[in-house]
């Protein structure tokens, strides 16, 4: 665990990713696009997926339509993927990652404000968040299609910032993703690394105050600072 110099306990507010963060969202998007990219004679690997990660859903159509080589057939891909995502959401095939619920009811205790500050569209992660039993844990839910740019932009974090009447000083984000690091740290928040489908490139991992193997290992860094790994 990379080495914190930062007191958290002092955080007012805490803005969470979902997908692959909280919940494991990523492997349904995967296996769900996937499956309908199949049907229509197209292969997509787990490799293939990665570019797909933390970049909002349209990014996601952009990337599909030039993988079938049609805006038509890639709108379709896309629409036809997301009925698969929630029928397979609705059966209970998303599982809430290790340690999320501990911290979330940490930081409930400790009367911390937490938003979710997810680059999906707004009624996908409200709806995912209800299904999986974790919305109330939340004051608000923060979207990618709110902002002009999504990440690794810093507009998101802007807007919460601003929704969340709080300051860069008072606010720690969790991420999971390189794009989700990047948009927090442009927007001049501390933020802790989960990695999840991907390690992040050193680089990537230094603009973090912790990288940590689940939420669960997070709740200390509430409690007091860590100085030694």
């Amino acid at each position: 665990m990379k080495v914190v110099t930062k007191l958290l306990s002092n955080k007012k507010g805490v803005f969470f990713d979902m997908d692959g963060l909280l919940l494991d969202t990523e492997k349904l998007y995967f296996e769900t696009r996937r499956d309908i990219l199949a049907k229509y004679g197209f292969t997509f690997t787990k490799e293939d997926h990665i570019d797909y990660i933390a970049k909002g859903f349209p990014v996601t159509i952009q990337k599909l339509t030039q993988l079938v080589g049609s805006a038509t057939l890639g709108q379709q891909v896309f629409d036809e993927a997301m009925v698969l995502y929630r029928q397979r959401l609705k059966n209970g095939d998303v599982q809430i990652k290790t340690g999320a619920v501990e911290l979330l009811n940490f930081l409930k205790r400790a009367h911390k404000k937490c938003y979710v500050t997810s680059s999906a569209a707004k009624k996908t992660i409200i709806q995912t968040a209800e299904i999986t039993g974790i919305a109330d844990y939340f004051t608000d839910f923060i979207s990618g299609d709110e902002v002009s740019h999504n990440k690794p932009a810093p507009d998101i974090y802007l807007h919460a910032l601003e929704k969340a009447h709080a300051t860069t000083t008072e606010t720690v984000v969790f991420e999971d993703a390189t794009s989700g690091i990047l948009s927090a740290a442009n927007a001049g928040l501390d933020v802790v690394l989960i990695p999840d489908w991907i390690q992040p490139e050193p680089q990537i991992r230094q603009k973090s105050v912790a990288v940590l193997p689940n939420l669960l290992k997070a709740v200390p860094l509430f409690e007091r600072s860590k100085t030694n790994s």
